[in-house]
Protein backbone atom coordinates (compact mmCIF):
# COMPACT_ATOMS: atom_id res chain seq x y z
CA UNK A 1 0.00 0.00 0.00
CA UNK A 2 0.94 3.56 -0.83
CA UNK A 3 0.19 4.39 3.25
CA UNK A 4 2.71 2.41 3.95
CA UNK A 5 5.96 3.44 1.59
CA UNK A 6 4.93 6.64 2.58
CA UNK A 7 5.42 6.10 6.38
CA UNK A 8 8.42 4.47 6.30
CA UNK A 9 9.90 7.38 4.31
CA UNK A 10 9.08 9.66 6.96
CA UNK A 11 10.40 6.78 9.55
CA UNK A 12 13.38 7.40 7.48
CA UNK A 13 13.86 11.08 7.07
CA UNK A 14 12.52 11.14 11.28
CA UNK A 15 16.12 11.16 12.31
CA UNK A 16 16.72 14.54 10.63
CA UNK A 17 13.93 16.40 11.77
CA UNK A 18 14.59 18.46 14.95
CA UNK A 19 17.78 17.30 15.73
CA UNK A 20 17.09 19.18 19.56
CA UNK A 21 13.62 18.47 19.71
CA UNK A 22 13.51 14.16 20.28
CA UNK A 23 9.90 14.74 21.70
CA UNK A 24 8.29 16.70 18.59
CA UNK A 25 9.81 14.05 16.36
CA UNK A 26 7.83 11.27 18.44
CA UNK A 27 4.54 13.14 18.09
CA UNK A 28 5.14 14.14 14.42
CA UNK A 29 5.69 10.32 13.83
CA UNK A 30 2.12 8.99 15.34
CA UNK A 31 0.50 11.93 14.21
CA UNK A 32 1.83 11.06 10.61
CA UNK A 33 0.57 7.13 11.23
CA UNK A 34 -2.64 8.20 12.29
CA UNK A 35 -3.55 10.43 9.14
CA UNK A 36 -1.98 7.34 7.11
CA UNK A 37 -4.54 4.93 8.88
CA UNK A 38 -7.11 7.23 8.10
CA UNK A 39 -6.36 7.91 4.56
CA UNK A 40 -6.27 4.20 3.81
CA UNK A 41 -9.74 4.11 4.66
CA UNK A 42 -11.06 6.31 2.51
CA UNK A 43 -8.51 6.27 -0.46
CA UNK A 44 -9.47 7.53 -3.76
CA UNK A 45 -6.47 8.44 -5.52
CA UNK A 46 -5.55 7.37 -8.38
CA UNK A 47 -2.48 5.19 -8.82
CA UNK A 48 -0.33 7.42 -10.95
CA UNK A 49 -0.99 10.31 -8.56
CA UNK A 50 -0.15 8.24 -5.50
CA UNK A 51 3.48 7.16 -7.35
CA UNK A 52 3.93 10.81 -8.04
CA UNK A 53 2.80 11.67 -4.44
CA UNK A 54 6.18 9.28 -3.16
CA UNK A 55 8.34 10.52 -5.50
CA UNK A 56 7.69 14.70 -5.02
CA UNK A 57 7.46 14.04 -0.49
CA UNK A 58 11.02 12.02 -1.33
CA UNK A 59 12.69 14.76 -3.20
CA UNK A 60 11.10 17.54 -1.08
CA UNK A 61 12.39 15.70 2.32
CA UNK A 62 15.48 15.19 0.81
CA UNK A 63 16.25 18.44 -0.55
CA UNK A 64 14.67 19.85 3.29
CA UNK A 65 17.40 17.99 5.11
CA UNK A 66 20.20 17.85 2.67
CA UNK A 67 20.95 14.05 2.49
CA UNK A 68 20.00 11.15 0.10
CA UNK A 69 18.68 8.47 1.54
CA UNK A 70 17.83 5.28 -0.51
CA UNK A 71 14.22 4.40 -0.81
CA UNK A 72 14.20 2.34 -3.55
CA UNK A 73 11.42 -0.14 -3.43
CA UNK A 74 11.61 -3.71 -4.20
CA UNK A 75 7.73 -3.61 -5.75
CA UNK A 76 7.74 -4.04 -9.76
CA UNK A 77 5.76 -0.56 -9.91
CA UNK A 78 7.96 1.63 -7.56
CA UNK A 79 10.74 3.73 -8.98
CA UNK A 80 13.39 5.51 -7.66
CA UNK A 81 12.79 9.10 -5.66
CA UNK A 82 15.99 10.12 -5.10
CA UNK A 83 16.45 13.49 -6.08
CA UNK A 84 18.34 12.92 -9.20
CA UNK A 85 15.96 10.87 -11.09
CA UNK A 86 13.26 14.06 -10.71
CA UNK A 87 12.74 15.76 -14.84
CA UNK A 88 13.26 19.15 -14.84
CA UNK A 89 9.27 20.32 -14.32
CA UNK A 90 9.66 18.29 -11.07
CA UNK A 91 12.84 20.09 -10.43
CA UNK A 92 11.18 22.91 -11.18
CA UNK A 93 8.38 22.23 -8.25
CA UNK A 94 11.04 21.79 -5.82
CA UNK A 95 13.43 24.48 -6.18
CA UNK A 96 10.13 26.79 -5.42
CA UNK A 97 11.08 25.92 -1.54
CA UNK A 98 13.14 27.80 0.23
CA UNK A 99 15.87 26.62 0.73
CA UNK A 100 17.66 28.30 3.80
CA UNK A 101 14.58 27.85 5.83
CA UNK A 102 15.44 26.51 9.54
CA UNK A 103 12.93 25.47 10.87
CA UNK A 104 14.01 25.62 14.71
CA UNK A 105 15.51 29.31 14.41
CA UNK A 106 12.14 30.72 12.75
CA UNK A 107 10.93 33.58 14.06
CA UNK A 108 7.50 33.45 16.23
CA UNK A 109 4.57 33.58 13.93
CA UNK A 110 3.07 37.45 14.54
CA UNK A 111 -0.16 38.79 13.34
CA UNK A 112 1.24 40.04 10.30
CA UNK A 113 2.85 36.70 9.71
CA UNK A 114 0.40 36.06 6.67
CA UNK A 115 1.80 32.39 5.62
CA UNK A 116 1.37 30.79 9.12
CA UNK A 117 -2.42 32.28 9.72
CA UNK A 118 -2.54 31.07 6.47
CA UNK A 119 -1.93 27.25 7.05
CA UNK A 120 -4.49 27.32 9.47
CA UNK A 121 -7.40 29.22 8.13
CA UNK A 122 -6.68 32.94 8.55
CA UNK A 123 -9.40 32.24 11.64
CA UNK A 124 -8.35 33.73 15.46
CA UNK A 125 -8.30 31.66 18.70
CA UNK A 126 -11.95 32.36 19.40
CA UNK A 127 -12.55 31.45 16.20
CA UNK A 128 -10.80 28.06 15.75
CA UNK A 129 -12.26 26.92 19.29
CA UNK A 130 -16.09 28.05 19.02
CA UNK A 131 -17.38 24.61 20.17
CA UNK A 132 -20.51 26.38 20.61
CA UNK A 133 -22.72 23.38 18.60
CA UNK A 134 -23.99 20.61 21.08
CA UNK A 135 -23.47 17.51 18.66
CA UNK A 136 -25.45 15.32 21.10
CA UNK A 137 -26.25 14.44 24.78
CA UNK A 138 -25.85 10.85 26.29
CA UNK A 139 -27.42 9.91 29.70
CA UNK A 140 -26.87 6.34 30.11
CA UNK A 141 -25.53 7.08 33.42
CA UNK A 142 -26.81 7.22 36.75
CA UNK A 143 -24.24 8.81 38.63
CA UNK A 144 -21.30 11.18 37.99
CA UNK A 145 -18.94 10.52 34.58
CA UNK A 146 -15.69 11.37 36.36
CA UNK A 147 -13.35 10.53 33.41
CA UNK A 148 -13.62 10.52 29.25
CA UNK A 149 -11.21 9.43 26.68
CA UNK A 150 -11.20 9.45 23.10
CA UNK A 151 -9.78 6.69 21.25
CA UNK A 152 -5.73 7.64 20.11
CA UNK A 153 -6.50 6.18 16.37
CA UNK A 154 -10.14 6.75 15.97
CA UNK A 155 -12.15 9.50 16.33
CA UNK A 156 -15.25 8.55 16.94
CA UNK A 157 -15.27 6.22 20.01
CA UNK A 158 -15.52 7.78 23.32
CA UNK A 159 -14.87 5.96 26.77
CA UNK A 160 -16.50 6.97 29.94
CA UNK A 161 -16.05 5.75 33.40
CA UNK A 162 -18.76 6.22 36.21
CA UNK A 163 -19.37 6.22 39.44
CA UNK A 164 -22.56 3.86 38.92
CA UNK A 165 -19.65 1.37 38.63
CA UNK A 166 -19.84 1.06 34.67
CA UNK A 167 -17.99 2.12 31.95
CA UNK A 168 -19.54 2.78 28.42
CA UNK A 169 -18.44 2.81 25.06
CA UNK A 170 -20.28 5.21 22.59
CA UNK A 171 -19.42 6.25 19.11
CA UNK A 172 -20.28 9.95 18.83
CA UNK A 173 -20.46 10.26 15.15
CA UNK A 174 -22.97 7.37 14.11
CA UNK A 175 -26.22 8.88 12.56
CA UNK A 176 -27.64 9.35 15.64
CA UNK A 177 -24.65 9.00 17.93
CA UNK A 178 -25.03 6.39 19.77
CA UNK A 179 -23.91 3.52 22.83
CA UNK A 180 -22.10 0.76 22.01
CA UNK A 181 -21.19 -1.06 25.24
CA UNK A 182 -21.97 -0.73 28.65
CA UNK A 183 -19.49 -2.66 30.19
CA UNK A 184 -20.14 -4.23 33.95
CA UNK A 185 -17.50 -6.06 36.01
CA UNK A 186 -16.50 -3.64 38.86
CA UNK A 187 -18.22 -3.34 42.08
CA UNK A 188 -17.42 0.09 43.36
CA UNK A 189 -17.61 3.29 41.34
CA UNK A 190 -14.89 3.17 38.39
CA UNK A 191 -12.38 5.86 38.75
CA UNK A 192 -10.45 6.11 35.91
CA UNK A 193 -9.86 4.51 32.26
CA UNK A 194 -7.17 4.58 29.64
CA UNK A 195 -7.04 2.75 25.74
CA UNK A 196 -4.19 1.34 24.55
CA UNK A 197 -1.72 2.88 22.13
CA UNK A 198 -3.87 0.30 19.29
CA UNK A 199 -7.45 0.97 20.83
CA UNK A 200 -7.47 -3.08 21.31
CA UNK A 201 -7.71 -2.79 25.25
CA UNK A 202 -9.30 -0.52 27.58
CA UNK A 203 -8.21 -0.68 30.79
CA UNK A 204 -9.99 0.45 34.43
CA UNK A 205 -9.47 0.77 38.24
CA UNK A 206 -12.38 1.28 40.67
CA UNK A 207 -12.80 1.94 44.32
CA UNK A 208 -13.41 -2.11 44.71
CA UNK A 209 -9.51 -2.31 44.65
CA UNK A 210 -9.46 -3.61 41.11
CA UNK A 211 -8.40 -3.04 37.57
CA UNK A 212 -9.74 -5.06 34.70
CA UNK A 213 -8.89 -5.09 31.52
CA UNK A 214 -11.38 -5.24 28.52
CA UNK A 215 -11.53 -6.22 24.97
CA UNK A 216 -12.70 -3.06 23.26
CA UNK A 217 -14.22 -4.81 19.86
CA UNK A 218 -16.34 -7.37 21.63
CA UNK A 219 -16.24 -5.46 24.88
CA UNK A 220 -15.87 -7.82 26.96
CA UNK A 221 -13.39 -8.49 30.29
CA UNK A 222 -10.76 -10.41 29.80
CA UNK A 223 -9.09 -9.96 32.86
CA UNK A 224 -9.30 -8.72 36.27
CA UNK A 225 -6.44 -8.05 38.80
CA UNK A 226 -6.50 -6.92 42.43
CA UNK A 227 -4.38 -4.25 43.97
CA UNK A 228 -1.26 -5.47 45.33
CA UNK A 229 -2.37 -3.17 48.79
CA UNK A 230 -5.87 -4.60 48.33
CA UNK A 231 -6.47 -0.37 48.38
CA UNK A 232 -8.82 1.42 46.07
CA UNK A 233 -7.18 1.84 42.65
CA UNK A 234 -7.77 5.87 41.79
CA UNK A 235 -5.93 6.18 38.48
CA UNK A 236 -4.58 4.03 35.90
CA UNK A 237 -2.73 4.64 32.53
CA UNK A 238 -0.51 3.01 29.90
CA UNK A 239 2.84 3.46 29.26
CA UNK A 240 2.60 5.12 25.60
CA UNK A 241 6.01 3.25 24.51
CA UNK A 242 5.11 -0.60 26.33
CA UNK A 243 1.85 -1.50 26.41
CA UNK A 244 1.97 -4.52 28.38
CA UNK A 245 2.64 -2.33 31.25
CA UNK A 246 0.02 -0.65 33.27
CA UNK A 247 0.70 2.03 35.99
CA UNK A 248 -1.61 2.91 38.54
CA UNK A 249 -2.28 4.90 41.90
CA UNK A 250 -3.94 3.66 45.27
CA UNK A 251 -5.93 5.24 47.95
CA UNK A 252 -2.97 4.04 50.36
CA UNK A 253 -0.40 6.41 48.26
CA UNK A 254 1.46 3.67 46.10
CA UNK A 255 2.12 3.75 42.43
CA UNK A 256 2.30 0.33 40.92
CA UNK A 257 3.50 -1.12 38.04
CA UNK A 258 1.67 -4.03 36.47
CA UNK A 259 2.50 -6.57 33.37
CA UNK A 260 -0.51 -6.30 31.62
CA UNK A 261 -0.09 -9.56 30.01
CA UNK A 262 1.12 -11.87 33.06
CA UNK A 263 -1.19 -9.89 35.64
CA UNK A 264 1.63 -9.79 37.81
CA UNK A 265 3.05 -6.31 39.88
CA UNK A 266 7.26 -6.85 39.18
CA UNK A 267 9.42 -6.43 41.73
CA UNK A 268 10.60 -3.28 42.84
CA UNK A 269 7.54 -1.62 40.13
CA UNK A 270 6.05 -0.21 43.77
CA UNK A 271 6.60 3.23 45.51
CA UNK A 272 5.05 4.88 48.41
CA UNK A 273 4.31 8.71 47.49
CA UNK A 274 1.77 9.27 50.52
CA UNK A 275 -1.37 10.63 50.29
CA UNK A 276 -4.26 9.66 47.97
CA UNK A 277 -2.63 8.94 44.38
CA UNK A 278 -5.42 11.10 42.11
CA UNK A 279 -3.73 11.75 38.68
CA UNK A 280 -0.93 10.38 36.87
CA UNK A 281 1.08 11.47 33.37
CA UNK A 282 3.55 9.86 31.33
CA UNK A 283 6.29 11.60 28.88
CA UNK A 284 6.77 9.94 25.16
CA UNK A 285 9.66 7.83 25.76
CA UNK A 286 7.63 6.05 28.88
CA UNK A 287 10.38 6.79 31.47
CA UNK A 288 9.16 9.57 33.28
CA UNK A 289 5.83 9.42 35.45
CA UNK A 290 4.74 12.07 37.06
CA UNK A 291 2.19 11.75 40.27
CA UNK A 292 -0.22 13.78 41.98
CA UNK A 293 -2.10 13.14 44.99
CA UNK A 294 -4.78 14.51 47.72
CA UNK A 295 -1.61 17.10 49.59
CA UNK A 296 -0.79 19.23 46.98
CA UNK A 297 2.43 17.36 45.98
CA UNK A 298 3.83 16.37 42.22
CA UNK A 299 6.55 13.68 42.42
CA UNK A 300 8.31 12.54 39.36
CA UNK A 301 9.44 8.68 39.14
CA UNK A 302 11.44 7.12 36.65
CA UNK A 303 10.80 4.13 35.34
CA UNK A 304 13.53 1.51 34.50
CA UNK A 305 12.24 -0.22 31.06
CA UNK A 306 14.75 -3.50 31.50
CA UNK A 307 13.26 -4.58 35.28
CA UNK A 308 9.78 -2.06 35.64
CA UNK A 309 11.51 -0.48 38.42
CA UNK A 310 10.01 3.24 39.81
CA UNK A 311 12.61 5.50 41.32
CA UNK A 312 11.92 8.90 42.83
CA UNK A 313 13.41 11.67 40.77
CA UNK A 314 11.69 15.02 42.52
CA UNK A 315 8.73 16.11 44.56
CA UNK A 316 7.12 19.67 44.54
CA UNK A 317 4.52 21.27 46.27
CA UNK A 318 2.05 23.57 44.04
CA UNK A 319 0.30 25.05 46.57
CA UNK A 320 0.71 25.73 50.61
CA UNK A 321 -2.94 25.21 51.16
CA UNK A 322 -2.62 21.88 50.43
CA UNK A 323 -5.53 21.30 47.74
CA UNK A 324 -5.49 17.85 45.66
CA UNK A 325 -4.06 17.51 42.26
CA UNK A 326 -6.97 15.79 40.24
CA UNK A 327 -5.72 15.76 37.22
CA UNK A 328 -2.05 15.69 35.30
CA UNK A 329 -1.32 15.99 31.83
CA UNK A 330 1.92 16.28 30.02
CA UNK A 331 2.78 17.73 26.42
CA UNK A 332 5.99 17.83 24.51
CA UNK A 333 4.87 20.83 22.31
CA UNK A 334 1.79 23.09 22.66
CA UNK A 335 2.42 25.74 19.70
CA UNK A 336 5.25 27.27 17.96
CA UNK A 337 5.35 29.69 20.90
CA UNK A 338 5.64 27.30 23.59
CA UNK A 339 8.38 24.34 22.82
CA UNK A 340 9.52 23.34 26.00
CA UNK A 341 7.84 20.21 27.40
CA UNK A 342 4.41 21.25 29.48
CA UNK A 343 2.67 19.57 32.48
CA UNK A 344 -1.30 20.61 33.43
CA UNK A 345 -2.28 20.19 36.93
CA UNK A 346 -5.88 20.94 38.36
CA UNK A 347 -5.31 22.01 41.70
CA UNK A 348 -8.15 21.89 44.37
CA UNK A 349 -7.09 25.28 45.42
CA UNK A 350 -8.91 27.36 42.46
CA UNK A 351 -6.26 27.31 40.06
CA UNK A 352 -4.58 25.69 36.83
CA UNK A 353 -0.75 25.37 37.42
CA UNK A 354 1.12 24.60 34.00
CA UNK A 355 5.06 23.80 34.38
CA UNK A 356 7.78 23.73 31.79
CA UNK A 357 9.43 20.15 32.23
CA UNK A 358 13.52 19.87 32.15
CA UNK A 359 13.08 15.42 30.86
CA UNK A 360 17.10 15.59 30.97
CA UNK A 361 16.53 16.19 35.07
CA UNK A 362 14.37 13.33 35.74
CA UNK A 363 11.01 15.49 35.13
CA UNK A 364 12.21 18.36 37.25
CA UNK A 365 9.30 21.04 37.07
CA UNK A 366 9.51 24.86 36.93
CA UNK A 367 6.58 27.23 37.10
CA UNK A 368 5.46 28.80 33.99
CA UNK A 369 1.94 29.95 34.65
CA UNK A 370 -1.10 30.05 37.11
CA UNK A 371 -4.91 30.62 36.22
CA UNK A 372 -8.03 31.15 38.57
CA UNK A 373 -10.59 28.29 37.55
CA UNK A 374 -13.29 27.06 40.02
CA UNK A 375 -11.86 24.57 42.27
CA UNK A 376 -12.21 24.28 45.71
CA UNK A 377 -13.32 20.96 46.87
CA UNK A 378 -11.23 18.25 46.36
CA UNK A 379 -13.54 15.47 46.11
CA UNK A 380 -14.62 16.72 42.56
CA UNK A 381 -11.70 15.19 40.12
CA UNK A 382 -11.46 18.21 38.00
CA UNK A 383 -9.99 17.34 34.33
CA UNK A 384 -8.07 19.52 32.12
CA UNK A 385 -6.27 18.81 28.89
CA UNK A 386 -4.30 20.40 26.18
CA UNK A 387 -5.65 20.82 22.63
CA UNK A 388 -4.24 17.89 20.75
CA UNK A 389 -3.14 19.86 17.57
CA UNK A 390 -0.20 22.02 17.44
CA UNK A 391 -0.75 25.75 16.51
CA UNK A 392 0.68 27.95 13.96
CA UNK A 393 -1.15 31.11 15.32
CA UNK A 394 -0.01 33.10 18.17
CA UNK A 395 -0.96 31.50 21.47
CA UNK A 396 -1.64 27.92 22.81
CA UNK A 397 -5.15 26.64 24.09
CA UNK A 398 -5.64 24.12 26.99
CA UNK A 399 -9.13 23.16 27.94
CA UNK A 400 -10.70 22.41 31.62
CA UNK A 401 -13.47 22.18 33.51
CA UNK A 402 -14.92 24.04 36.54
CA UNK A 403 -17.08 23.84 39.60
CA UNK A 404 -19.27 26.58 38.32
CA UNK A 405 -20.44 24.32 35.61
CA UNK A 406 -18.54 25.88 32.81
CA UNK A 407 -16.14 24.75 30.60
CA UNK A 408 -12.89 27.02 29.79
CA UNK A 409 -10.11 27.48 27.05
CA UNK A 410 -7.55 29.19 28.04
CA UNK A 411 -5.20 30.71 26.11
CA UNK A 412 -2.13 29.68 28.29
CA UNK A 413 0.65 32.32 26.40
CA UNK A 414 -2.15 35.33 27.49
CA UNK A 415 -1.20 37.63 30.40
CA UNK A 416 -4.50 38.66 30.69
CA UNK A 417 -8.13 37.99 29.11
CA UNK A 418 -7.01 34.38 28.99
CA UNK A 419 -10.22 32.58 28.54
CA UNK A 420 -11.07 32.71 25.23
CA UNK A 421 -14.40 30.40 25.35
CA UNK A 422 -16.80 29.25 27.82
CA UNK A 423 -18.84 26.06 27.27
CA UNK A 424 -22.45 26.95 29.35
CA UNK A 425 -24.07 23.63 28.91
CA UNK A 426 -23.95 21.85 32.15
CA UNK A 427 -26.20 22.35 34.83
CA UNK A 428 -23.54 21.18 37.44
CA UNK A 429 -19.98 21.11 38.65
CA UNK A 430 -18.59 19.47 35.14
CA UNK A 431 -15.66 16.95 35.32
CA UNK A 432 -14.59 15.09 32.57
CA UNK A 433 -13.01 16.86 29.13
CA UNK A 434 -11.68 15.06 26.46
CA UNK A 435 -10.52 15.69 22.62
CA UNK A 436 -10.71 12.94 19.52
CA UNK A 437 -7.16 13.32 17.80
CA UNK A 438 -8.60 15.61 15.08
CA UNK A 439 -10.16 17.86 17.55
CA UNK A 440 -13.20 18.11 15.47
CA UNK A 441 -15.15 17.00 18.46
CA UNK A 442 -14.98 17.94 22.50
CA UNK A 443 -16.79 15.51 25.35
CA UNK A 444 -18.15 16.92 28.76
CA UNK A 445 -19.42 15.30 31.56
CA UNK A 446 -20.69 16.84 35.02
CA UNK A 447 -21.24 15.21 38.42
CA UNK A 448 -25.56 14.06 37.49
CA UNK A 449 -23.77 11.75 34.97
CA UNK A 450 -24.77 14.21 31.57
CA UNK A 451 -22.05 13.83 28.60
CA UNK A 452 -22.78 16.64 25.88
CA UNK A 453 -20.89 15.80 22.77
CA UNK A 454 -19.35 19.33 21.17
CA UNK A 455 -18.81 20.24 17.47
CA UNK A 456 -16.37 23.04 15.87
CA UNK A 457 -18.73 25.53 15.10
CA UNK A 458 -18.76 26.24 11.06
CA UNK A 459 -16.89 29.19 9.96
CA UNK A 460 -19.01 31.78 7.74
CA UNK A 461 -17.72 31.32 4.43
CA UNK A 462 -16.86 34.92 2.87
CA UNK A 463 -18.95 35.99 0.21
Amino acid sequence: MWQQQAFVMDSKFNAYRTSNHPNFRTLYIRRRSQLLREKSKQDDMIPGMRRKYLRIRSAILQNRYNVNVDMQSNSACSQSTSLMSLNKDKQFEIDLLPRKYDFLSSPIPTTHAQASKAIVGNSTMEENYAFNNVHHIYDQHSDAVTMLKFANNDKSKLCCASNDGTLSICDVLTSPPCVKAILRCHTGPVTGCDWSASDELIASCSIDATICFWDAIRHCCLRCVSDPFYSSVLVCLFNPINNNILITGNKAGFVCVLNVSTGMYPKGGKHKIGGQILSLAVNNSGQIIWVGNDKSEIVSLKLNSSDSSLTKCHRIVTSPNRGAITCLSWRSWISREARDPMLLANCANNILCLYRVSENDGGSLYLKKKFLVHHALSENLLRSTFCPIMSFRQGACVVTSSEDSCVYFVDVERESNYAVNKLQGHACVTLGVTFNYDETILATSDVQGIIIIWSRQCQKQPL
